[in-house]
């Protein structure tokens, strides 16, 4: 079984205002933090990433964070591109 955190995992979480996301995730599930309006903080400590899915990052702070690993910045980018998030959250190392 792969490492991965399912679609819908956190969908709707009032009350959810960051998250670590653990060394060995290799997949985002669709929706998975969809509609977490306070999420202003997330950091994803996996250089093992392959994969986010659709919308996977709708709906949460629209200034947020999303913190990678310094060697993946450039590859993130890519990968996280149109999950949902608006246009001012930022993704740094």
């Amino acid at each position: 079984m792969l490492p991965k955190l399912r679609a819908s995992a956190f969908e709707d979480c009032p009350k959810l205002t960051k998250v670590t996301l653990g060394k060995n995730v290799e997949k985002i599930g669709k929706n998975a933090f969809k509609g977490c309006k306070k999420l202003k903080a997330i950091t994803i400590n996996s250089s093992e990433l392959e994969s986010v899915g659709k919308n996977a990052f709708k709906g949460i702070y629209k200034k947020a964070k999303i913190k990678v690993p310094k060697k993946k910045l450039s590859a993130y980018k890519k990968l996280l591109k149109n999950k949902g998030q608006g246009k001012k959250v930022r993704i740094v190392k």
